[in-house]
């Protein structure tokens, strides 16, 4: 017997396993989507108007009512998805393992920065202040500004990464593999999402601007399910999307008390 024959085959860089197409859990996922996200902003906005002297027109405070509900909304989706689909793992668990927290600060930091870059580099290469309308006067509103994008994680990744990929790696099942690069399915699909959520960037910005946004969003979606799977657990996510936020949110800051 050669050495050749004992060589296991080599895998194809690219590779689909197990999956199964079915759309009507895609169709339930971009509604829970809209349905989770939508009201609770709704709400925050009516309630940040009718009390808008009260909150001294601190566009944050809108934020974070808005970041207050959805995590409330979030949660008990969890719950729903608890009952309705057992087998489905939301990843709402102290990593019980490696916390990959040193990592999802290092790509947190990165992203900040590729989002920065991506979303203002214009105003960065002509040394003008971003329009990025951030209350820079007072204390409370730098404090406040940053305190709701690093708050971006807890709203935002139990309902893409936990309920979404959850419910759909058990629906859509099927798992892509691109060289070392091995995710579910539904992170792919959960991603699109994301940056479909997004889609408001379309209406404010120039469409390269939008476009690069679209581009960002789905390669950090499918990097907080990495995190998420190496980790068992949705802390690093979380930990990777707050910072990012606010890092990129503390950078324009900072851009707009220099070069105002």
């Amino acid at each position: 017997m050669t050495d050749l024959a004992l060589t296991p085959p080599r895998r194809p860089f690219f590779e689909v396993t197990g999956f199964k197409f079915r759309l009507w859990p895609i169709v339930l996922a971009a509604v829970l989507m809209q349905t989770l996200l939508v009201p609770g902003r709704e709400a925050a906005r009516w309630l940040f108007k009718a009390n808008i002297d009260l909150f001294q027109h601190q566009v944050w405070i809108f934020v974070a009512l808005a970041t207050l509900l959805q995590i409330a909304t979030g949660q008990a989706s969890l719950l729903v998805m608890r009952r309705a689909l057992p087998q489905a793992d939301s990843h709402m668990r102290w990593p019980p393992g490696k916390t990959y927290v040193g990592l999802a600060v290092v790509f947190g930091v990165a992203m900040g920065l590729i989002m920065l870059v991506a979303d203002y580099w214009p105003q960065l290469l002509s040394h003008a202040a971003p329009a990025g309308g951030y209350d820079i006067s007072s204390p409370t509103g730098v404090v406040g500004w940053l305190s709701v994008m690093l708050a971006a994680g807890l709203n935002e990744e139990p309902i893409f990464r936990g309920l979404l990929v959850g419910m759909l790696v058990v629906l859509v099942p099927g798992r892509v593999r691109l060289g070392r690069l091995d995710l579910p399915v539904a992170a792919y699909i959960v991603a699109l999402l994301f940056g479909l959520a997004h889609y408001d960037s379309f209406l404010r910005n120039p469409l390269h601007l939008a476009m690069a946004q679209q581009v960002y969003a789905f390669v950090w979606g499918l990097t907080y399910v990495w995190l998420m799977e190496r980790s068992r657990s949705l802390l690093a996510p979380m930990i990777a999307h707050g910072l990012s936020d606010a890092v990129e949110v503390g950078a324009v800051m900072m851009l707009m008390a220099a070069w105002r």
